[in-house]
């Protein structure tokens, strides 16, 4: 059994965690894992392993379900063993261990369907049938078929089984003890016997010898155990393509529903990009008229800025020519105060002339001066 080997084996760990990934990295995963082998002196393993094929969709999704729902498929084996055991029950513990069977198949194929939509796969319910079949299959599988389906590491679908496959499952227990041939015999038909007749032919049947009626109880009882195996089979099978008719149903309206909420996305999608391409259009020409306006507002400070200079420009000049005057100004004032001082040094010899003079006035000599002046001018 594959759960009796150890969990360290890098061959069993590798497994089933390439078992367990996206069906498109299965071959990469698998060329890895044997590259990883070999390295580590396991040939028999890498060899082992490079041999392996990719799964089908089916069993990939199959080996998903044992990952996300082991007690499901846990429930799903235990079911089958009843089934093989039914025997011991008869009819009636057969029907309730297929009727159990097929709730179990249903539930799986549910959420086989949702790992399929999951996983992006188109059309999922075109692998439906695949699915239903392997898993209707495990009862009569292998003890390592149903160890790999348990595990999530299924290499391959399983086959369907037939009514050999049936009758051998229930081989395992001994028979019950069948009712007497004359009680199980089917009626002639067109009419119904009498309870005299029943007596008599009952009576003739249990006087008959012991070995004659021992293989028509055996018969008879296998024949029952056929029909009843029969039955369940009929009844199994028109319930569980019931579930394969739901199950592609609900596939359908998924995908539809998908579809519908893939157009849906698309146009928010698309409603988002107008709003965006909007927006930018928006922003856009918002952008030209600040751009615009920014302009005309430069080229006016430039204006502006021309005029000062010019302004400066003048003002310069002015205060130029101001400076030329005021340097004009101080050399005439220069000058003036000059001619000033000149005016005033001679005012000052004028004046001490003046008594100079009057001085000499009040003196005799210059009284006399005084009048021989006089006279010189009366004269």
């Amino acid at each position: 059994m594959r759960s009796s080997r150890s969990t360290a084996d890098p061959e069993e760990s590798g497994l089933a965690a390439l078992y367990g990934l996206p069906l498109a990295e299965f071959t990469t995963a698998r060329d890895e894992l044997a590259a990883k082998l070999r390295a580590a002196g396991d040939s028999a393993g890498a060899t082992r392993v490079k041999s392996l094929r990719k799964p089908s969709t089916a069993v990939w999704a199959i080996n998903q379900l044992a990952r996300r729902e082991p007690g499901r498929i846990a429930a799903l084996l235990k079911a089958g063993e009843r089934m093989r055991e039914s025997q011991r029950a008869g009819a009636t513990g057969l029907r309730e261990a297929s009727e159990a069977h097929h709730q179990l198949v249903w539930e799986l194929l549910q959420g086989a369907t949702n790992v399929l939509a999951e996983a992006g796969i188109r059309a999922p319910g075109d692998h439906l049938d695949p699915i239903r079949i392997t898993l209707q299959s495990a009862p009569a599988a292998t003890q390592h078929e149903r160890e790999m389906l348990r595990e999530g590491t299924l290499t391959r679908e399983l086959e369907p089984a037939d009514i050999g496959d049936v009758m051998r499952m229930m081989a395992g227990g001994a028979p019950e003890e069948a009712p007497p041939a004359a009680e199980i015999e089917t009626p002639t038909r067109g009419r119904k016997p009498t309870k005299r007749a029943t007596k008599r032919k009952v009576t003739r049947e249990r006087a008959k010898p012991s070995r004659r009626r021992a293989p028509q109880v055996d018969r008879a009882a296998k024949q029952a155990a056929a029909r009843a195996a029969k039955a369940a089979a009929r009844e199994q099978g028109e319930a569980e393509r019931e579930a394969a008719r739901a199950a592609k149903a609900a596939a359908a309206r998924e995908e539809r529903e998908a579809e519908r909420e893939a157009a849906r996305a698309a146009k928010a999608v698309a409603r988002e990009e107008r709003e965006a391409e909007q927006a930018e259009a928006r922003q856009q020409a918002a952008a030209h008229r600040a751009y615009a306006k920014a302009s005309s507002e430069a080229e006016q400070w430039a204006e502006k800025a021309e005029r000062a200079k010019a302004a400066a420009r003048k003002a310069d000049q002015l205060a130029h020519k101001a400076e030329e005057a005021a340097r004009t100004a101080r050399e005439r004032a220069d000058a003036a105060e000059l001619a000033a001082e000149a005016a005033e040094s001679r005012a000052e010899a004028a004046e001490a002339a003046r008594a100079a003079a009057e001085q000499d006035v009040d003196t005799p000599r210059g009284r006399a001066r005084g009048r021989r002046r006089t006279k010189t001018g009366g004269a």
